[in-house]
């Protein structure tokens, strides 16, 4: 890695990244209904007795919906509109992760039933358990851009116990952990767990990157206000810094794409090659490109030095098999 890749340390805007989850009736909507200029993802119809009161002031626009594909498209739209909110509210992000399990359980009884088998017996795939990763991947990268951009994103969700296997049949209840997509939590600059405690909203932080507050810190309560006073600091202004880490994962997949031809005998990257030309006419064009390039129109009587030959052709006009 050149060291011209890197960047100094700045003081730049950024938003602040949180996960809040707890059980029913703790307080979550209200805590992210605290946040300045909110667009804000109902998938739980949780907003209908706040709209027209004080607590949804802050509201610029609400999508309902509980589906992946709506909150995908709508991160992408709102690249477009940054001047005019400064929140993003997903409430909650356990209905987006239940809508792609259904989804594809679904997809997967379909194929039971294509194949004459028990739709009772149709569970997820390996290959599905790797797709909701992906496309949860996906939706966490864009919040991320959001965020290097200036957005706070808060992210709602419902608790569910965590449980901790003794042996002989036997779980016992260990704590409490967000019900969605797994190990998100790592992606959030603070994490609070929220809970009631002698008729008082109480929050536990389980994180907190801009050390406002020490793991463990119960807040009564807690609203933007807490951290308002850490996102206006002179270290949280000047320019942005975009991280769009979905075309480093795309990035990543060409290299290793390519990494693996690489590794291929060269029949088998000239087959690779070709399978990717649109049309027969391109084609039989690389095929007549190689007999001028070598000399012979068979692949298998190739020297080594006609084969790099070929080799640097294909390299050199990757763009034909795109």
């Amino acid at each position: 890695m050149s060291l011209d890749m890197l960047r100094k340390p700045n003081s730049r805007k950024k938003g602040l990244k949180m996960l809040v989850y707890g059980q029913s009736g703790t307080g979550k909507t209200v805590l992210g209904l605290s946040f300045p200029k909110i667009v804000a993802v109902d998938s739980e119809d949780g907003y209908a007795w706040y709209e027209g009161t004080d607590r949804a002031k802050n509201i610029v626009g609400i999508l309902d919906t509980q589906s992946f594909e709506d909150l995908s498209n709508l991160l992408d739209d709102l690249e477009d509109s940054i001047d005019e909110f400064d929140t993003l509210i997903v409430d909650s992000e356990t209905k987006i992760h239940e809508n792609i399990q259904e989804a594809l359980i679904e997809v997967e009884e379909s194929r039971a039933l294509r194949k004459g088998k028990d739709v009772l017996d149709a569970n997820l795939s390996i290959r599905s358990y790797g797709k909701i990763k992906q496309l949860e991947s996906r939706l966490q990268n864009l919040k991320v851009k959001l965020a290097s951009q200036g957005i706070n994103i808060v992210s709602i969700a419902q608790a569910q116990d965590e449980m901790k296997d003794m042996g002989n049949n036997k779980r016992i209840k260990i704590g409490e952990k967000p019900n969605m997509a797994k190990n998100a939590q790592f992606d959030y600059d603070v994490v609070l767990r929220l809970f009631v405690k002698d008729g008082k909203y109480m929050g536990i932080v389980e994180k907190d990157r801009t050390e406002t507050y020490e793991r463990g810190a119960e807040i009564e309560n807690p609203s933007y206000a807490n951290w308002a006073k850490r996102l206006t600091a002179d270290d949280n202004k000047g320019n942005v810094i975009v991280k769009d880490f979905g075309k480093d994962k795309e990035k990543s997949k060409v290299a290793y794409e390519e990494t693996v031809v690489s590794e291929m005998p060269f029949k088998d990257q000239v087959a690779d090659y070709v399978s990717k030309l649109d049309g027969q006419d391109k084609k039989e064009a690389f095929a007549k490109k190689v007999k001028a390039l070598t000399g012979s129109g068979s692949l298998s009587t190739l020297t080594e030095e006609q084969q790099s030959k070929v080799l640097a052709y294909m390299n050199d006009n990757k763009l034909e098999a795109a």
